[in-house]
């Protein structure tokens, strides 16, 4: 299996490039509905893209932070007694000189930084796409339920979707987005059973007790998983432009 590592600075590119597209089609949706909805800022079909590009934005914000601060010697130099002298008093004296002790802390502080912010991004994105999926399964699967949110195994309920889209396709993507996200929650450890999930004609290992070996887990979501969810995201809202209105349950207007 062949796996891409992306420089910080095409992370970068990739992920504003994300996140202009989902701010696009924020607008786009929010104009669509507008004129059959005053109350668009609260509808689902607005805050799915909304909350995406938002998502999408504060990890961007976080590579730019670690490439043009962390990894700064200006930005390091100028803000470490600031802000980090107090990790000095537990420093280990054998370790040699001061400088470097820094050097090293700076490395494991900038990569906890950007470890922890992956975590956050694979958890708020999962969320967002499993909690679309129980809303608006019952718009298109079960409408005298429309409305509520659905219950059961998400699993099932997106298969159901995506048999009703013609997206069986991207069933792989799906399920190497809910084995990544159980892994990064289960400390980065796969739990369940072996299998082998294919996605964008790439084929995937985990091997219960072991870390994947998927490659690195940010060029992962943002190259394969994403773009996948976001299109079955698009084939769900266009199928449900023609509701009046679909309230977000999860939404507050500011």
């Amino acid at each position: 299996m062949t796996y891409y590592y992306l420089k910080m600075g095409n992370r970068i590119f990739y992920l504003h490039t994300l996140e202009v597209k989902l701010f696009n089609k924020a607008a786009e949706t929010a104009m669509n509905i507008s004129n059959i909805n005053f109350d668009w800022k609260t509808d689902i079909r607005y805050t799915t893209y909304n909350t995406l590009s938002s998502v999408i934005r504060f990890a961007k914000l976080s590579v730019m932070f670690r490439d043009q601060c962390l990894e700064k010697d200006d930005w390091w130099n100028s803000n470490y007694d600031i802000y980090f002298s107090y990790l000095d008093q537990y420093a280990d004296n054998n370790l040699g000189d001061k400088e470097i002790v820094r050097m090293f802390r700076r490395q494991t502080i900038s990569d906890d930084f950007i470890k922890t912010m992956i975590v956050g991004l694979y958890t708020s994105c999962f969320s967002i796409l499993e909690s679309r999926v129980r809303v608006f399964y019952n718009y298109l699967l079960n409408p005298s339920e429309k409305g509520k949110i659905k219950e059961g195994n998400f699993s099932k309920l997106v298969e159901g979707i995506l048999d009703l889209l013609n997206l069986d396709s991207k069933s792989g993507c799906i399920e190497l987005f809910c084995n990544a996200r159980n892994t990064i929650h289960n400390n980065g450890v796969y739990t369940q059973s072996d299998e082998t999930v294919n996605c964008s004609g790439r084929s995937y290992k985990f091997e219960k007790g072991n870390p994947p070996n998927y490659g690195d887990s940010l060029d992962l979501l943002i190259l394969r998983i994403l773009p996948e969810v976001v299109e079955i995201m698009d084939k769900m809202i266009s199928r449900l432009l023609v509701e009046r209105i679909i309230l977000d349950p999860f939404a507050k207007e500011n």
